[in-house]
């Protein structure tokens, strides 16, 4: 699977005037926040499936984001989803469900009144609860910062903002996965599943996953992939004066991004990256529709850090040839972190890949296992997995 030129012609929405003016030399957050909403458990029981979250004007997108502290670089409409490319990460929008991941001292949290007021104004979606809201289900995590002081208002520390999430959510609880003696423990904040909003069974209940690698302390050669410069010889002759999508997608080709699934099943592929100036890099990849994958590096020396996630089914698009361990193993020969904390959601606990992922332990070459901790989230399983380099002999 590879990417083409064609790719920077199929936007959506592009802000050109964003894409060229974007500066990240003061960007120096890297681990995300990341933030998971299911309004419903599935497109069927949305009450009037005329009306889902993908009918929300995108001028009402625009603000929600602007409430977070993050801008629209560009958007690609796909089957079964939106994607968002951001000056800060991404936003994954489906009809019943939202991922949004930003980077830097974003502030996700704050979105969340408007949001649930705007569904509820244009969707008519209530899930009001005793004050608070209860929709189908909620996620919010974050590795532990690197800078947590340059943080703005409740994002500062974990504790203010689980007191904010428990002020908005009924029945959430708040977890923290790995040692809390070490600087990169993750945290995890999730509700209760709301049941009574399941009015339809799944097809295929037992296949949502979601893989999360989170990587610090990248080798410099690896990082220097993602400093790139904007000098017209840089760009030229790629018919197009947006340097950004333009780079990014020699840097997603070069690193070979877009070949870390095997997808023998040749389902569509919509590809959308941006490189930032002086460094710094995006990708959101859409496949067959409705999965994907999205990059994130801020490749600084002293903070370095990159993220990859993905809810694609790796089984379905490689016709049982690859897994998740190939899967990983790819990501981190592009990086070589010095230190990488794998997350792993799953729903069914036999799922395949979930077997093979708790297996893992030390056999990930030049790497040792620090930490393996197994949760079980009420209907979602979660494997949580901390490796960091062997030293290299002199």
């Amino acid at each position: 699977m590879t990417v083409s030129i064609s790719e920077l012609s199929n936007h959506t929405y592009i802000d050109r005037k964003l894409s060229m003016t974007l500066d990240s030399t003061d960007a120096f957050e890297g681990p995300e926040k990341l933030l998971e909403i299911w309004f419903y458990p599935n497109v069927q029981s949305i009450p009037d499936g005329t009306k889902t979250l993908r009918s929300i004007a995108f001028e009402k997108w625009i603000h929600i984001l602007e409430l977070v502290k993050c801008q629209v670089l560009s958007m690609k409409k796909a089957e079964k989803m939106d994607a968002f490319l951001l000056s800060e990460s991404s936003l994954f929008v489906f009809d019943h469900k939202l991922t949004l991941k930003t980077c830097g001292t974003t502030t996700t949290l704050f979105c969340l009144e408007d949001l649930f007021r705007i569904v509820k104004e244009d969707l008519g979606w209530d899930f009001s609860c005793e004050g608070k809201n209860h929709p189908y289900k909620a996620f919010y995590s974050r590795r532990r910062f690197m800078f947590p002081l340059k943080q703005r208002s409740i994002h500062k520390n974990w504790s203010d903002e689980v007191e904010y999430l428990n002020s908005f959510f009924c029945f959430g609880k708040s977890y923290l996965v790995g040692r809390l003696d070490q600087a990169n423990h993750w945290n995890l904040y999730v509700t209760e599943t709301n049941t009574d909003l399941k009015t339809y069974e799944d097809e295929y209940p037992d296949d949502d996953e979601t893989l999360e690698i989170l990587m610090t302390g990248l080798e410099p050669s690896k990082s220097n992939q993602f400093v790139v410069s904007r000098e017209s010889s840089d760009v030229d002759n790629c018919g197009s004066d947006d340097a950004g999508h333009v780079l990014g997608l020699r840097t997603t080709q070069a690193t070979k991004l877009d070949s870390v699934y095997d997808n023998v099943r040749n389902v569509s592929i919509q590809h959308d990256a941006f490189a930032f100036t002086p460094c710094g890099y995006s990708s959101n990849v859409v496949m067959d529709g409705q999965f994907y994958y999205t990059l994130h590096v801020t490749p600084e020396n002293g903070w370095s850090y990159a993220s990859f996630e993905s809810n694609v089914p790796v089984k379905h698009v490689s016709k049982n040839s690859q897994d998740n361990i190939e899967v990983m193993k790819r990501v981190l020969d592009v990086f070589r972190p010095a230190d990488f904390c794998l997350t792993f959601f799953v729903r069914n606990i036999a799922n395949d890949n979930f077997g093979r992922l708790m297996k893992l332990c030390d056999e990930v070459p030049g790497y040792s296992k620090k930490d393996k901790i197994i949760y079980d989230l009420d209907d979602y399983h979660l494997l949580y997995l901390r490796y960091a380099r062997i030293p290299e002999k002199v």
